[in-house]
This record gives C-alpha cells, sequence and structure tokens, in this order.
C-alpha cells in the first residue's frame, strides 16, 4: 500500500466527495464506500508516524536546547537568558505535540463518525433494495401460482 501523509488522504477523500454525484432532491452524495474506507485506513496507518515525529521533533528540540545550556557559563544574565529559552522551547514543543495529538484525536473521531455514517446509509439503501427485491419475488411468484 502506498504510503500517503494523513493531509494528502483527507485532500483525496475530499476529492472523492467533491466529484461523487448527488442524489435527486437532497443534498446526499453517491459515494464510493470502499475508496473512502481505505482512506480512512491509510490516515490511521499515517497518524501514529506523524505522532512519532512531533515526539521526535520534541526530542531533538529537547536535546538542542540542553546542549546550549552546557555551553561556557558566562555572565549570569546569559544563564537566566538561557534558561528562558529552554523553558520557551519546552513549552512550544510541548505545545506542538498536544496540538498534534489534538488534530490526530479529531481526524480519528471525524473519520470514524463519516466512516459510520456512511455505512448506516448504505445500510438503509441495501434494506430498501433488499424490500424491493422480495416484493418482486413475492409478486412473481403470486403470478405464478394465479397462472397455475
Amino acid at each position: 500500500m502506498l504510503k500517503q501523509s494523513v493531509i494528502e488522504c483527507l485532500d483525496r477523500m475530499e476529492r472523492t466527495i467533491e466529484s461523487s454525484g448527488r442524489m435527486l432532491f437532497s443534498g446526499k452524495r453517491i459515494v464510493d464506500g470502499v475508496e473512502l474506507l481505505e482512506l480512512i485506513d491509510r490516515i490511521r496507518i499515517a497518524l501514529p508516524e506523524e505522532i512519532r515525529q512531533a515526539e521526535a521533533l520534541q526530542s531533538e528540540r529537547s536535546r538542542i536546547v540542553a546542549e546550549s545550556g552546557h555551553v561556557e557559563a558566562g555572565p549570569s544574565s546569559q544563564t537566566s537568558a538561557s534558561g528562558e529559552v529552554t523553558a520557551r522551547a519546552r513549552e512550544e514543543a510541548e505545545e506542538i505535540l498536544a496540538q498534534a495529538r489534538r488534530e490526530a484525536f479529531e481526524i480519528r473521531t471525524g473519520a470514524d463518525e463519516y466512516a459510520e455514517s456512511t455505512l448506516s446509509s448504505l445500510q438503509d439503501t441495501l434494506d430498501r433494495t433488499s424490500f424491493v427485491v422480495r416484493k418482486g419475488i413475492d409478486e412473481l411468484k403470486r403470478r405464478k401460482s394465479d397462472s397455475d
């Protein structure tokens, strides 16, 4: 399977939905459920990797900040400034990681909700189709028994 980023999958999902046909007299669209479910699976695969990348970025920043803190001691104001830079860098790294986790959760939740909605709609369509088929079979049986 071709590895895609979350953003690429979401863009492709959006294009799929936008290019899908519309049902008459409603705003609903007819979409390829298999393709959308495949994209949701790809998003689920890509998310952990992007979270790992964010954590690696945070670790790298922490390492750089820690190394900069071990540079030869200078005036106390320089040490104080270094401590502030370190604190800000850590805060920023934590914010980036927290944001990545929030976005991952939102994407997963949205994808699951969309998949559930699509599958529910598909189930309704299948139920209606099954009902029509059953009625057709019953009608054919009735005609056959009436002609006998």
